[in-house]
């Protein structure tokens, strides 16, 4: 782990009961009148029986899927996250950081039909837990990505919560959106066909969904 991810791991290790207050009163105006309907809409229509939450956080999306019967497991790399969502339920929850999910993928199990992202892949190299969880899904299986904003990092700065690095630039944003799509173009080299890319603008659901079949984006 890089000295990049120890500080975004330790800064959501200090912030989570700032960030839990945030989400389960709903703080974030935009969470709740756009990208959080976005990212359960995108879930849905897989129609999927099972979901990998990588970077569950306080476990609201496991929650608002085992509402619709199905089987969620998450993982986070921050304990005080993972307590939080081992209180209310909703699925079975891992403390685990991405480099030993990547490392060891199936212990989380297997076969899912859906793995997410939800403003989570925040890593500075995060082809290894594409890959991880391309290994874990099944062959028709979707990875969905729903990505920062910038001004997703404002917000959180209005609500209390200190990010590593402080406020990210629009450069740092790019960077970050170049990453992804290496990590796409190494899934698409290795044979991987389903995923689905949310880009949250706060106003705007679906300010682009990127739909990958082989090399061909369909914007929407």
């Amino acid at each position: 782990m890089n000295h990049y991810d120890r500080q975004l791991e330790e800064s959501w290790k200090v912030n989570s009961k700032a960030w839990t207050e945030s989400i389960r009163y709903e703080k974030i105006i935009s969470r709740k009148t756009v990208t959080n309907p976005a990212i359960i809409q995108t879930i849905l229509s897989q129609m999927p029986q099972s979901v990998l939450d990588v970077g569950c956080g306080e476990g609201w999306l496991a929650r608002e899927l085992a509402q619709k019967g199905i089987h969620v497991v998450g993982i986070d790399s921050s304990e005080p996250l993972i307590d939080e969502a081992k209180k209310l339920g909703g699925g079975e929850f891992h403390c685990m950081n991405y480099d030993a999910f990547s490392d060891h993928p199936t212990v989380v199990g297997a076969e899912f039909d859906v793995a997410v992202f939800n403003f989570s892949l925040l890593s500075e190299q995060i082809q290894p837990v594409l890959y991880a969880s391309k290994q874990v899904i099944k062959n028709s299986g979707r990875i969905i990505i729903q990505t920062l904003h910038p001004i997703s990092v404002i917000k959180m700065r209005k609500i209390g919560m200190r990010m590593a690095g402080e406020l990210r630039s629009l450069m740092v944003w790019v960077k970050d959106i170049k990453q992804v799509c290496h990590g796409i173009t190494e899934l698409l080299r290795r044979g991987f066909k389903n995923l689905v890319w949310l880009d949250s603008n706060c106003r705007i659901a679906l300010n682009r969904l990127i739909l990958m079949k082989g090399n061909l984006f369909r914007l929407f």
